[in-house]
């Protein structure tokens, strides 16, 4: 095969790694190798137990809340007192015209005791007191003074109505009757030469028959003072007529026990000054007096009877 005269131009690969002067210049350009189109990365291996990864909460925003309002609440020192009405107390229907009781007493004693300035005064008193204690919402106290003054005008009323019984008239003339009658035993006592049935009486039994006309006029004065009393206080009742009638015999009764305790020698029963003998006029003295204010003496000897004969507590 003949040569082409062309050949000896065209570059040979060996003339790359030796070299050639003669060589044609190359294009100044470099050629990357190609790129993998994917990239795969092998699976980890591990020695052991798998890594659990923990899970991670979602975070969710957090519910808008009110604001708490504080309100400082005074403690107390003291518990309240009884009297502080609660509140049922104020829904009470019987406390709810307490004000207008209060008005309506007050019209009632200006009409029905004009006449009567003391027992008037005593009833202002007691609505003054029903008007402050119902300001103070302390309506017990309120209530009590309204149904106090409420009854004693009722007895006011029910005291005049019986005053002009006839009954009252009754008694005033017994008790003339009995003071005349004690009046008339203490005279009697002192006639010269009096005799019972032809016999002349001992100067004792003149002692007890002055004793106990004495007990019976200080009776007769105890139920002439307090009868008035009632009448004007517009405080009398009916049912002490039978007080009133037994006033002079009570005195009468209580003259012959001072006579009895007198002989015994506790009074001075006896007592002689000179040619007087000063016994028979205390007694006497003590016999009206007893009489006057029997209710004192009642009392004053059911004490000495009961701590003479009290019983024995029982075990």
């Amino acid at each position: 095969m003949l040569n082409n005269p062309n050949d000896k131009a065209k570059r040979r690969p060996v003339d790359a790694l030796f070299g050639d002067d003669n060589a044609p210049a190359l294009p100044n350009y470099v050629v990357e190798p190609p790129m993998p189109a994917n990239q795969v990365t092998p699976p980890i291996q591990f020695d052991g137990e798998p890594v659990i990864v923990p899970t991670v909460p979602e975070t969710t925003m957090p519910e808008r809340q009110e604001p708490i309002e504080l309100t400082s609440t005074p403690m107390r020192s003291e518990p309240l007192p009884l009297t502080l009405p609660t509140l049922s107390h104020t829904e009470d229907p019987r406390f709810l015209t307490l004000s207008f009781q209060i008005e309506r007493l007050y019209d009632q004693v200006k009409n029905d005791l004009r006449d009567s300035p003391k027992l008037t005064e005593q009833c202002f008193d007691l609505l003054l007191h029903a008007r402050q204690a119902y300001e103070q919402r302390d309506y017990a106290h309120a209530e009590y003074f309204i149904q106090a003054t409420d009854a004693k005008l009722r007895r006011s009323a029910k005291s005049i109505e019986a005053v002009r019984h006839p009954t009252v008239i009754a008694l005033w003339a017994w008790e003339i009757v009995a003071i005349l009658l004690g009046g008339s035993i203490v005279a009697i006592s002192y006639i010269t030469g009096l005799t019972l049935f032809g016999l002349p009486i001992n100067s004792d039994l003149l002692v007890l028959l002055r004793t106990l006309g004495w007990g019976m006029v200080g009776g007769v004065f105890g139920a002439m003072t307090s009868l008035p009393r009632s009448v004007q206080d517009r405080e009398y009742d009916p049912q002490s007529n039978m007080n009133y009638f037994a006033h002079p015999f009570i005195g009468l009764l209580i003259g012959a026990v001072l006579f009895v305790i007198s002989e015994a020698g506790i009074l001075a029963g006896n007592v002689v000054i000179g040619d007087l003998k000063i016994g028979p006029i205390f007694l006497y003295v003590f016999a009206a007096l007893a009489g006057f204010k029997q209710e004192y003496v009642v009392e004053f000897f059911d004490g000495i009877l009961k701590a003479v004969f009290r019983k024995q507590n029982s075990k």
